[in-house]
């Protein structure tokens, strides 16, 4: 009886399940679009290709479709190509595609009135290529009459009803088996306990281990934590360690640099200095000869002793600032300017190198302009370069010759005073000009009364003009004498 019970109760639920062929097909549920036509390029393709679509690259694509819709409302549609939204509302029951990429390509088209009420969407399979196409036998679907959601409801019912009877069997198989014993029961529930036991104390193992696991690896950590704390503190170390020594090394090259100009300055400082003593000494030399080999009255004693007595208080000046130079850690030679007239240089050089000059049997002469205006200038350094321009003029200067030196105030400008000596002796050569005011630099040119030459003069001279703004040059011919100028300006700056 209960067979024929459950037989029955799965008959009802069947009858209710299965699938109606009396449901309005207008409903949306159950709407389909149908495709009308269909053209690639300006060729409308038959029924019979629908199924298999192939056309030309170039060519675009139209497909007009309808529905099975019979309600009173807007319709529209949803379109598809490849899974990409191109229409999400489409009042149109046609679209065109053109452009299109070789390959297959699928569109879907859905039907709706609402949101979320939506019909069976039409599925159009096509290929595009770059080859001329020739039709195929179609392959429709999606379409009224291929009853494929009438199949589907079919299905479902099978598959229910298979269910159903499944639950019946298990149910009637459990009602026909034997009672099991209570002692059987107790049997089976004391395995369980024992089983549930025996799983809780492999589980209490299993956690003992993972603690003592887990402790371990925290004890590791903390044990690699402590490392990687001691090696970023040394890395810290280092770089401060690696800081010093850069801070270390770049005062180290100041100190050598200071110590290569200091080096430097003292040898141009000496050269300079024994240059100068060895002028006022030739001067004294002069002058002693002069004392010895001429009769002179006097007032010419008289000019010599003065000029023996200036020329040594230059020698003593000299060797003085020469220990100045030794007491400083840093030679500082500094310019002291004052306003000073360049005539009055001049006449000073003048009667330092007179004497030496009438021992060179040369002929001196100073022409020095008038009115000039005073300079802002170190007189001690004017005096100097002055003195070693006269001094190689007569040295180099043949016997019965000329040395002049004059001064004037630059015509164009007037901002300017300008010193020449002249002389009119062996000249230089275009090697010696170019090479004249280099420091040691020997000339091609020998002295007149074979005295040494140092190469330093000019170089000094040219120095000194330079640390004055100032500017000097030459002029030179073999044969016919050299010109040594130089010019200052009127106001001169420290």
């Amino acid at each position: 009886m209960k067979i024929i019970a459950l037989t029955f109760f799965a008959a009802v639920i069947l009858f209710f399940a299965a699938p109606s062929h009396t449901i309005n097909s207008q409903t949306i549920d159950t709407a389909t679009v149908k495709i009308t036509s269909i053209q690639a390029g300006n060729q409308t393709l038959e029924k019979s290709e629908w199924g298999s679509i192939s056309i030309k690259k170039d060519l675009p694509l139209s497909i007009s479709f309808t529905t099975t819709f019979a309600v009173n409302k807007q319709i529209f549609y949803k379109v598809f190509v490849d899974g990409n939204l191109i229409y999400p509302n489409l009042l149109a029951s046609s679209i065109t595609l053109k452009d299109l990429n070789t390959g297959a390509h699928i569109i879907k088209i859905v039907p709706a009135v609402a949101l979320g009420n939506e019909g069976i969407p039409l599925l159009i399979h096509f290929t595009v290529t770059d080859k001329p196409v020739s039709p195929v036998q179609p392959v429709e679907s999606s379409t009224p009459d291929s009853f494929s959601f009438l199949n589907i409801e079919y299905i479902a019912g099978g598959i229910i009803l298979i269910q159903f009877f499944v639950i019946v069997f298990l149910f009637v198989r459990r009602t026909q088996n034997p009672k099991i014993s209570k002692k059987e029961k107790a049997a089976d529930k004391t395995d369980v306990h024992d089983q549930i036991y025996q799983e809780l104390a492999s589980l209490k193992q299993s956690h003992t281990r993972l603690s003592e696991d887990l402790k371990e690896q925290q004890d590791i950590n903390e044990h690699l934590q402590k490392q990687l704390k001691e090696v970023n503190d040394n890395m810290q170390d280092m770089e401060k360690a690696n800081l010093h020594l850069f801070e270390q090394k770049k005062k180290l090259e100041e100190s050598k640099a200071k110590l290569e100009l200091l080096h430097e300055q003292k040898e141009e400082m000496f050269a300079i200095a024994i240059h100068d003593i060895k002028n006022p000494a030739s001067a004294i030399r002069g002058y002693i000869e002069l004392l010895n080999s001429y009769d002179l009255n006097a007032t010419e004693q008289h000019d010599i002793m003065v000029s023996l007595v200036a020329s040594s208080e230059d020698i003593v000046k000299r060797s003085q600032d020469m220990c100045t130079i030794l007491a400083k850690a840093m030679p500082e030679p500094k310019l002291i300017f004052s306003s000073q007239n360049i005539n009055e240089i001049i006449e000073n050089v003048y009667g330092q190198n007179v004497s030496y000059s009438k021992v060179k049997k040369v002929q001196l002469v100073k022409k020095i302009g008038k009115d000039l205006p005073d300079l802002s200038i170190d007189a001690d350094k004017i005096e100097e370069a002055l003195d070693n321009l006269v001094n190689n003029a007569i040295k180099f200067a043949p016997q019965d010759s000329t040395v002049e030196i004059v001064s004037y105030l630059k015509e164009d400008t007037g901002k300017t005073v300008v010193v020449e000596v002249k002389d009119n002796g062996v000249g230089l050569t275009d090697d010696d000009m170019k090479r004249a005011f280099q420091k040691g630099a020997t000339l091609s040119a020998k002295p007149t009364g074979l005295e040494k030459s140092s190469g330093l003069g000019l170089w000094i001279v040219k120095k000194i003009i330079d640390e004055h703004n100032g500017k000097i040059w030459l002029n030179s011919k073999v044969g016919e004498g050299t010109t040594f100028t130089f010019e200052l300006p009127v106001e001169t700056k420290e």
